[in-house]
């Protein structure tokens, strides 16, 4: 007997990420020795969670209203103002001068992104994803009763502009409409960012692709966007870009205060919608907050009061971009040191800049994550690459790491 309604029936977790990062975590806390470079969250030198001093001192003056009770399904309006003052920073003014603008708080950029499928992608509709990418993506379209299919993220080291043009030529011609999903910066799972120049060049592929008033979600997941090394001033002079985008254009920003202020469990999160034309977010607001309210009511009070009291106080959020900046030198710190010694060692890593992991081509990916646990190693195996969260692990570790992933993979090709 089965009970599932027939579009649930198929359904499974494809994803090992969590289940992994599980048995990890079990290993560890029973013997320390364990490498813990499973989940996607950041860590101290000492083994602790990151956590932000600033964010903790708002924490322990938020009243029992601002953390307790109902909020609206869109969120706050101090919690919106925060947000866009904080992702669009020195070009506020001048985008909200050119374009239309609503936000929609969600738990988590998971959340912004699934609000994003749900209402942007017709039944069987393709979404156009990178073919290395964050599994979930497919879970959620599959959720929504869509499918998805690549584009190839690399070629000759540099963004693969090419395909991602072709690619959507062959969506337009199949459905009409394109949800594109750029992950940048600090791309999970590679750790590849895009450069001015190649944002740039893909403006110009997507106004082209629109000329013709094709409708067009540029879907931009910035999740790890506060910890690119290049700093602030690189980050927001990309999204400035935006403003050139043709009128049947609609870039939804996922913003994830779960990465940004490390917390992961809190789930907080937003869909920031820029468009040129009124109508276009007329259509997203309340589309939005109707799926919203069906699937997860509002967001965390909490988190909305903790991320825009950080964000809006001016001695707080000079406090935070500081701690900030020392956490991405202490992610940086740990790359340089891992890919100095995979080229000591001849491990090869897919094209790196910055961000939570590194990602290492593998034939045999499965075996080479079991010969690794066997050396009290936890990596992750996606399909055919290993991912390594740098977030997670000491300096040190990150300088041993590459020898050991290095004998593992050679060990699985005798």
């Amino acid at each position: 007997m089965k009970l599932l309604a027939e579009h649930s029936i198929p359904k499974e977790d494809k994803s090992n990420i969590l289940v992994l990062g599980g048995i990890a975590k079990e290993m560890k806390a029973k013997d320390p020795s364990v490498v813990n470079a499973t989940i996607g969250m950041l860590y101290d030198e000492k083994g602790k969670l990151f956590t932000f001093q600033s964010v903790d001192e708002v924490l322990k003056n938020l009243t029992a209203e601002e953390k307790y009770a109902y909020s609206s399904t869109p969120g706050n309006k101090d919690y919106h103002e925060a947000l866009k003052r904080w992702i669009f920073k020195e070009y506020y003014d001048e985008i909200l001068s050119t374009m239309k603008c609503s936000v929609i708080a969600t738990p988590g950029g998971t959340g912004a992104i699934a609000n994003t499928f749900s209402n942007y992608l017709n039944p069987d509709d393709r979404v156009l994803l990178p073919n290395y990418m964050w599994g979930n993506y497919k879970q959620m379209a599959y959720e929504c009763f869509a499918n998805f299919t690549t584009y190839s993220l690399f070629e000759d080291n540099h963004f693969n502009l090419n395909s991602v043009q072709n690619k959507i030529k062959e969506l337009k011609s199949l459905q009409k409409r394109v949800v594109l999903v750029i992950n940048d910066p600090c791309h999970n799972p590679t750790g590849y960012t895009m450069s001015y120049e190649e944002w740039q060049k893909l403006i110009d592929i997507i106004n082209e692709a629109t000329e013709d008033g094709t409708p067009f979600v540029l879907l931009y997941d910035m999740a790890y966007i506060d910890y690119d090394s290049r700093g602030f001033e690189a980050t927001r002079k990309n999204i400035r870009l935006f403003q050139k985008l043709n009128s049947s254009v609609l870039a939804i920003l996922a913003f994830s205060g779960s990465k940004t202020m490390a917390l992961y469990g809190l789930r907080i999160g937003a869909q920031v919608a820029l468009a040129k034309e009124q109508s276009v977010i007329d259509e997203f607001t309340p589309a939005n907050a109707f799926s919203a309210r069906t699937k997860w009511s509002m967001a965390t009070n909490l988190g909305m009061h903790l991320v825009s009291k950080v964000l809006l106080t001016k001695e707080y959020r000079n406090q935070f971009e500081i701690e900030l900046k020392q956490a991405s030198n202490m992610l940086t710190a740990r790359a340089n040191a891992f890919l100095e010694e995979s080229k000591k060692v001849g491990l090869q890593t897919l094209p790196f800049m910055c961000g939570f992991f590194i990602t290492i081509p593998c034939q045999e990916p499965d075996k080479v994550y079991q010969k690794l646990v066997e050396r009290k190693i936890h990596i992750i195996p996606l399909g055919n690459v290993l991912r390594v969260t740098i977030a997670a692990i000491s300096l040190d570790e990150c300088k041993k790491l590459p020898k050991e992933i290095k004998t593992a993979i050679d060990s699985c090709l005798e």
